[in-house]
């Protein structure tokens, strides 16, 4: 394994994003390869289990509910290695799987956990642009957005919310914040300024760049969205709306989760 692979910085990006670098647990409850959802039958059965397992109302909110997870365990941390790592690591989506743990008691998480092996990583510190494109349209044109296609087919969820669920989990890496000691970093708004309004739609497989539409400038600073435009349904799987809903009014988010 290369030398960041096998730093204290992409160990720490991993645990954090609670990722698992080797196999998924044998004993899982359940287990598939992220490429095997590429496959229309093989992604509707598994969101349908999800849905079940979640206890979804429906393949709507299991799709959306799954995108976001995704962003958390997949898209956050590339993005997050990718500026504040100087690094392109590159996911096998045959060696990474996403794996239900058995529980072992009733407050651990029903959803899924990432577990990859066969990474690679290369440096961006030379010819930079060029690496960070190629690094965007290998995460996103390559790999993410045919995923988020599939899921929208099997779910007839809209893209739009699950390209915000994404945005969502990558847009507070991005946030100004002095309390973050990772900020100060000539790339932070290059980068995030390049992902939300610079990529053109070819980056992301899309017509147009998908994430342009969910961020606006304060201080002359491009940054994401205090409030989502689109409903991601967590309130219907929950007895509380998110912070970011669009459902409710600004008075009453001072009480939400």
């Amino acid at each position: 394994m290369d030398r960041y692979l096998s730093s204290e910085l992409w160990k720490q990006t991993a645990e954090k994003h609670s990722i698992l670098l080797g196999e998924p647990p044998e004993q899982s409850v359940r287990t598939i390869a992220l490429s095997v959802l590429y496959e229309e039958e093989a992604c509707a059965v598994y969101v349908e289990w999800f849905r079940e397992y979640i206890d979804a109302p429906d393949k709507r909110v299991a799709a959306s509910m799954l995108a976001k997870r995704i962003g958390y365990l997949w898209t956050a941390p590339l993005v997050k290695a990718m500026t504040f790592h100087q690094q392109r690591v590159s996911f096998d989506l045959r060696s990474s799987f996403l794996y239900h743990p058995v529980l072992a008691d009733p407050s651990m998480t029903r959803f899924p956990f990432l577990a990859v092996h066969a990474l690679q990583s290369e440096s961006l510190l030379n010819n930079r642009s060029s690496k960070r494109e190629k690094a965007v349209e290998e995460m996103f044109a390559s790999q993410l957005s045919p995923l988020l296609q599939m899921l929208s087919t099997v779910s007839s969820l809209p893209m739009s919310i699950l390209w915000e669920n994404i945005m969502v989990r990558i847009g507070p890496l991005y946030a100004p914040d002095a309390d973050n000691v990772e900020q100060p970093n000539p790339h932070v708004q290059a980068d995030f300024s390049y992902l939300t309004q610079e990529a053109p739609g070819t980056a992301f497989d899309q017509r147009k760049n998908p994430f342009t539409r969910f961020t606006t400038c304060e201080n002359d600073i491009r940054v994401a969205k205090s409030e989502r435009i689109t409903c991601c349904f967590y309130y219907r799987m929950s007895d509380e709306y998110c912070r970011k809903c669009p459902k409710i009014d600004t008075e009453n988010k001072s009480q939400l989760k």
